[in-house]
């Protein structure tokens, strides 16, 4: 199958009927935001602080990072897997990661009541405003200061033994991740400078309140968008 042939397959997708069924009392915080940004961690602070909150397990084609845990962290499941359930339509939704892998969740993932956490890449944002469920809000992660940031990251490059090619795509993919926040109109930006604040931050956006230094958080994100880009100047440079 073809990279053309797999976008046309999963931007056509669309679940079954016991699928869509199923939909009509989830609610869902997703978080957006580069690698090493925090996206995990603080919503492993907010499930752990209230127990509204659960993980929804999203499931991906692409390896295991360092320390990953197959059924805590995500599902991983080979491509063929995943497209065999489209094509059945028994995912909620399915989207292609900026790195060609696929991630996508199913019904049973969900939980029954509350609220569904969920770290998402920006296109499977879009998906899951078409779907048909109760509620849903994205949020990007902001690390306060872009040098914080980056050693966040120079850790879990040193951890998962990256290549400098594979660095160098996590920071298209950052790229891309600040371009589609600052673009929409819809995603809240939440400041990630200390893990019980930021966490409540997230407890505030899905009680449907904005945070108040929202405003301060989307102009650190403009800096760090403005210092990724000279970076990768930098780095195309050399």
């Amino acid at each position: 199958m073809t990279d053309k042939q797999l976008k046309k397959l999963v931007g056509n997708y669309q679940p079954n009927q016991k699928v869509l069924a199923g939909m009509a009392n989830i609610q869902i915080l997703g978080t957006v935001g580069p690698s090493a940004s925090g996206k995990t961690t603080l919503m492993k602070a907010l499930v752990k602080a209230l127990p509204k909150f659960k993980f929804i397990l999203d499931e991906t084609s692409r390896a295991p990072r360092p320390g990953e845990i197959n059924g805590q962290d995500f599902l991983f499941r080979t491509k063929e897997e995943i497209l065999a359930d489209l094509k059945k339509g028994e995912l909620v939704q399915i989207a292609i990661g900026p790195n060609g892998d696929l991630y996508s969740t199913r019904l049973s993932s969900y939980p029954p009541g509350g609220f569904g956490v969920i770290a998402l890449v920006p296109s499977a944002v879009k998906e899951f405003r078409r779907l048909p469920i109760k509620s849903f809000v994205a949020a990007f992660i902001v690390p306060y200061k872009f040098a914080v940031w980056q050693g966040w990251l120079a850790k879990q490059a040193k951890a998962g033994g990256w290549t400098e090619k594979k660095l160098q795509s996590r920071l298209a993919e950052a790229k891309k991740s600040h371009e589609f926040a600052l673009a929409d109109k819809n995603i809240i930006f939440v400041l990630n400078d200390d893990i019980d604040k930021a966490a409540a931050r997230l407890l505030q956006i899905a009680d449907g309140q904005p945070p108040n230094d929202e405003i301060q958080a989307r102009t650190i994100a403009e800096e760090n968008y403005a210092k990724l880009l000279k970076l990768l100047n930098e780095s195309s440079n050399l």
